[in-house]
């Protein structure tokens, strides 16, 4: 299936704030234990999920918003969750689906993945893959054996919507003490072996699962940041082939800007909290919905009410004066100096800063030139990884990647 993607709600800068976002934790649910979890502790509590009433009737009264997020938990043990995501694009005309995913469940993914192309065909999908690191360290990370699976998954993501523009293929690393030693040859050995658009690189954020998890620094994270900066030129690059010679100009100032202005913003988070010069819109353009009813203006804070106190209404919600007060306790993280490393509130709040952002995308794209070299992404480089980091070859050729 050809198909381009189509324009997504992070190509329209507005200053006008408004529901833009809603972040739908689907399940409570987990087929892994991931050492850096940091929803651990609420999963703990094996509250019910929500039922598919009780969203619909969220759906319902939400009126049009842009993005939906999805979350979990895991979202695919979700066995209705196709039958939400269609309902949302119905009721409320969503343009975005970001869809994560540990990639164990790869036949009913993709099962999935096709028919919300056909049922949602004007809605740009991104899947994520969590893959943490080479073979075991991955494995030890998540805390079930899923490397080879989550590579196998990837493969087939790319073997069914290679020239699928509406499906964005990502990958997403979260940095530990497990795979700190070995992030650099594994950003390479990602780019090389798989075709993706993005590999983001997070650090631990929350409370994790295990104490101590938790390894970087603002200096040791950038320094990560700097060395691995010339990829994202290539991703860049790779997003833009095909356009023409404005498109790829535009596409490399946007996306370079924007992941370079976003690491900044983690790396000097990282040790204290340290303002982001733009204001976190938590509560005014997001809504958090845990996967048993609670409601958060961001993932981050503590839930602030139940849906079923406001007749599972998200419009009660949002003008209701719990999150009234949220958002004034917030006041746009200035007065709660909860300034944080979380990419998808950076993301959901430089387009509600218009100036600001397009002085941060400048500014990053200058920091870029000066880290710009070449890199080796050579068949004999990847194989020396592989021998390196003791991966089974043969298992990834019965996947299709070699």
């Amino acid at each position: 299936m050809k198909a381009k993607r189509s324009g997504s709600s992070f190509n329209s800068l507005n200053s006008k704030r408004k529901l833009e976002s809603v972040f739908l934790f689907t399940t409570g649910k987990c087929n892994a234990r991931c050492a850096m979890c940091f929803y651990a502790n609420d999963m703990e509590k094996k509250a019910r999920d929500m039922s598919f009433e009780e969203i619909k009737k969220l759906s319902e009264t939400a009126g049009q918003f842009n993005r939906l997020w999805l979350s979990g938990g895991e979202p695919t043990l979700r066995e209705d969750l196709p039958e939400i995501v269609e309902m949302f694009y119905r009721n409320n005309g969503i343009k975005d689906i970001n869809f994560p995913s540990n990639g164990i469940k790869s036949d009913l993914l993709i099962e999935w993945l096709k028919r919300l192309r056909k049922s949602c065909p004007n809605c740009n999908i991104s899947i994520s893959i969590s893959v943490d690191g080479f073979g075991e360290t991955h494995d030890k990370q998540r805390g079930t054996p899923s490397f080879y699976k989550a590579a196998e998954t990837l493969k087939k993501i790319d073997d069914n919507f290679k020239d699928d523009g509406k499906i964005i293929k990502n990958i997403a690393t979260v940095i530990t003490k497990y795979n700190l030693d070995e992030i650099l040859d594994f950003v390479a050995w990602i780019y090389g072996r798989f075709n993706v658009s993005t590999h983001t690189i997070e650090a631990a954020r929350g409370t994790t699962r295990e104490e101590g998890v938790k390894a970087v620094t603002e200096q040791s994270l950038r320094e990560i940041q700097d060395a691995i900066a010339p990829y994202y030129l290539l991703y860049a690059r790779r997003i833009g082939a095909g356009m023409n010679a404005i498109g790829r100009g535009l596409t490399e100032f946007f996306y370079v800007g924007l992941m370079r202005a976003m690491y900044n913003i983690r790396a000097q988070n990282i040790d204290k909290p340290v303002c982001w010069n733009m204001d976190c819109t938590a509560g005014e353009t997001t809504l958090v919905l845990d996967y048993d009813g609670r409601f958060r203006a961001c993932e981050l804070r503590e839930p602030i009410g139940h849906v079923k106190d406001y007749d599972y209404d998200i419009q009660k919600i949002m003008q209701s004066g719990a999150m009234k007060k949220e958002i004034e306790e917030i006041g746009h993280g200035y007065k709660a100096n909860c300034w944080c490393t979380h990419g998808c509130w950076i993301m959901s709040s430089i387009v509600f800063n218009p100036l600001k952002m397009m002085s941060k995308l400048t500014a990053a794209n200058r920091e870029m030139k000066k880290l710009r070299r070449p890199v080796d992404i050579s068949e004999s480089f990847l194989n020396n990884l592989e021998e390196k980091y003791n991966i089974d070859r043969d298992k990834l050729k019965e996947a299709g990647i070699l």
